[in-house]
């Protein structure tokens, strides 16, 4: 979720025995998922940073990817959450058992500055509810508070590619028509316009047992102090350097992807397509 940008911040405190309860009782997600994680060594083992990373449908691959990190660093991730995440009790309740706080930045600057790390979805509802021609494209235009936020506590940034989170559901009705119905509208008013949500199909209410992948990038150091974050060009700057950075990860990825999965459809000992007699790029074998 986007973080916002105000005023008054308070920090849940976290209770780390409820944060590993609730991971290891979520655990089926790893056995439905089978994720996997590269790159893992660049998160720090004591020093705060800035998580960002590609929003998926739902965001319900957030508790794979916070388990991956607990078992691969040790470490707990402070995810930041829409305000809708903390308006209903039983969200609310479950959000702060998965160390999550409401996305305020002053509350993200003491934690940062406490040596914690802490997890943001720079796209937010709109990059979570976008259609499938987006696929895979950050959304992080209209949202630069994060850097600032990495300014202010003097912490990195650190970018990951979610792979397979934005396949977990197919679109079958998209964002646009949803609004035009009477539901839509209703939830346009009382929630907001970018809440209002496609309509989606998996396995059931079960999202498809896609493989999650992740790719963790090197932390990006940002050069100046924090009187920088006042400074709209340097955080414009460091804005597309962060978005251009995490892109390239998403998109080396999904190519490493794309010839993994040629790869696995060729016959090891001809190099081709086992089912079709195609070769990898599409040229298929001759028949008599």
């Amino acid at each position: 979720m986007r973080m916002k940008e105000p005023s008054q911040a308070s920090t849940q405190p976290l209770d780390r025995e409820a944060y590993e309860r609730l991971l290891h009782r979520v655990s089926f997600l790893h056995q439905w998922f089978q994720p996997t994680i590269e790159g893992v060594e660049n998160i720090p083992l004591d020093e705060g940073g800035l998580i960002v990373t590609n929003h998926g449908h739902f965001g319900i691959d957030l508790p794979v990817l916070l388990r991956l990190i607990l078992e691969g660093r040790g470490r707990v991730v402070r995810s930041l959450g829409d305000r809708v995440v903390f308006a209903l009790p039983i969200f609310r309740d479950l959000a702060h058992s998965m160390g999550a706080i409401e996305g305020e930045p002053e509350a993200t600057v003491r934690l940062l500055q406490d040596d914690q790390l802490v997890l943001v979805y720079p796209g937010g509802a709109k990059e979570a509810l976008s259609g499938p021609e987006d696929a895979y494209r950050l959304q992080w235009e209209n949202s630069h508070g994060f850097i600032r936020t990495a300014l202010r506590a003097q912490k990195p940034i650190i970018p990951i590619a979610g792979l397979g989170n934005e396949e977990l559901y197919v679109q079958v009705v998209p964002q646009d028509r949803v609004r035009q119905s009477g539901f839509g509208r209703f939830i346009s008013q009382l929630l907001g316009d970018k809440y209002v949500t496609p309509i989606y199909m998996g396995l059931g209410a079960l999202p498809f047992p896609t493989e999650l992948q992740y790719i963790v990038g090197e932390p990006i150091r940002l050069p100046y102090g924090p009187e920088a974050a006042d400074d709209p060009e340097t955080v414009a700057s460091l804005h597309r350097q962060v978005t251009e950075t995490t892109q390239r990860l998403i998109d080396d990825g999904l190519r490493q992807r794309d010839r993994a999965g040629t790869d696995a459809d060729a016959d090891p000992e001809t190099g081709t397509d086992a089912d079709t007699g195609a070769r990898p790029g599409g040229v298929s074998r001759a028949t008599t």
